[in-house]
């Protein structure tokens, strides 16, 4: 593996880092024709089926971003060299040894395609978070390009720090008629994207690259360039480490499979029986 202290580091302090060349070329093929297999899926409006069962996510789902773009959520269990990447590559030990928990476990997954130049292809400023029903900090996105990521192809931008912030924000894609102690108004966290002194990064990556991001990394993407060929394709996937408890409240994001389970308790960390270790193997 080719994690260094330096990276290690970085993740800590910035809330974001860029490891190259983790995957090979080969698992950049397979993990690249399974996405655009299962989009062309949708595409023909058909629901990709199944070649395992997930005890824990919603259903597979695609999203159209704008500008002709498209995220893919839930898709894992969909394709079988999707699982066989998650169960049997390095993407697990990396994650657990960047964000230095003892052990790491798989959650969610979402892909996302951008085609075109349409300046509406840029992803806007946020952070994961606001709408998680977990907590802790182990709780990070693991991006990885499978096509190059120059700074005409919509690279990645984080605030760098804001991992740090002892808050969340009030998500607009939560209930907007009530109010929680210990959020922050959404308008705040754009403000901190804008102001003169904003410490923003530019993630470029190649293909087989990952960029790991903290789950409170308030960060967003560049448009593709005009002209731009081809497309933008990043597999993410969302983990839970060694610090993560279950903590749902009125502004999380609905799981039902997970709201449901008297096997997940308030407070406690999620059992292995749903979210298994898949490091330490």
């Amino acid at each position: 593996m080719t994690v260094t202290a330096a990276q290690i580091d970085q993740y800590a302090r910035e809330g974001c880092t860029r490891v190259e060349g983790v995957f090979d070329a080969a698992w950049v093929a397979r993990l690249l024709d399974a996405v655009q297999h299962i989009s062309q899926q949708f595409e023909r409006g058909d629901t990709p089926a199944l070649v395992a069962q997930s005890p824990t996510q919603n259903p597979p789902s695609v999203h159209h971003t704008g500008a002709g773009g498209v995220q893919l959520r839930n898709c894992m269990y969909a394709h079988q060299a999707l699982l066989d990447w998650l169960t049997t590559s390095l993407a697990a030990e990396t994650v657990a040894t960047l964000m230095g928990a003892t052990s790491a476990r798989f959650w969610m997954d979402a892909s996302f395609i951008k085609h075109g130049d349409d300046p509406d292809s840029a992803t806007p400023w946020h952070n994961d978070v606001c709408t998680f029903p977990f907590t802790g900090n182990h709780l990070p996105s693991l991006w990885v390009a499978l096509t190059d990521v120059g700074l005409d192809n919509a690279p990645l931008l984080t605030l760098a720090g804001s991992n740090h912030d002892p808050h969340r924000y009030h998500s607009p894609f939560s209930r907007q008629d009530i109010t929680l102690a210990g959020y922050r108004p959404w308008a705040e966290l754009l403000a901190r994207t804008e102001a003169d002194d904003a410490d923003i990064r530019v993630w470029e990556a190649r293909a087989g690259d990952i960029v790991l991001i903290h789950p409170k990394t308030i960060h967003a993407s560049l448009p593709r360039a005009k002209g731009a060929a081809g497309n933008r394709v990043a597999l993410t996937t969302r983990w839970i480490g060694s610090d993560v408890v279950w903590a749902p409240d009125a502004l999380s994001a609905a799981i039902p499979r997970l709201s449901d389970n008297s096997a997940m308790i308030p407070g406690q960390p999620p059992p292995e029986s749903l979210f298994p270790k898949l490091w330490p193997r």
